[in-house]
């Protein structure tokens, strides 16, 4: 399995009182998910999920559309998860080949800090707005995980 992990894009100041769920991309985040579909192109996507929060279903809005694949809102993507279920529930999608996973800066990061503590072997760093972090699963153990920045014009790095 390869696991695609999105910070989503670029969503402006944070909204009071616990809508911030709802707060949706920016002109230049709704820039950054078309750029990040764009990304994909070439790449077959099984799967295609999303924390609830609306920033991150815009991030990967174009995505769907591009390929066909609707998009799976996930609890265990959104700010604040226990990031141990999270990674016990997508280690549960192994041999459904390509997934898409967008969420946000804390979990990315939780996961990764799991993932390293597990001996898998981190390349770059970094958790920008529009991020990919790509993930490797084989034989029932997650393998590799590596960074491309939001400016990188490929998945290649």
């Amino acid at each position: 399995m390869r696991l695609y992990l999105i910070r989503h894009a670029h969503a402006g100041q944070r909204l009071p009182g616990g809508r911030d769920r709802y707060r949706p991309l920016s002109s230049e985040g709704r820039d950054r998910a078309d750029a990040l579909a764009e990304l994909f192109t070439g790449v077959a996507v099984d799967r295609l999920l999303a924390s609830p929060a609306t920033r991150c279903l815009q991030t990967v809005e174009s995505l769907s559309r591009v390929t066909g694949i609707p998009i799976d809102e996930e609890p265990g993507l959104f700010e604040g998860a226990d990031t141990a279920r999270t990674l016990a529930d997508l280690e549960e999608l192994d041999g459904q080949g390509q997934v898409v996973a967008c969420s946000h800066g804390d979990v990315i990061p939780g996961l990764l800090e799991q993932l390293g503590r597990s001996g898998v072997p981190l390349t770059g760093r970094g958790c920008e707005l529009g991020s990919v972090w790509i993930v490797e699963r084989a034989d029932g153990h997650w393998t590799t995980a590596r960074y491309i920045n939001p400016r990188a014009s490929s998945l290649d790095g």
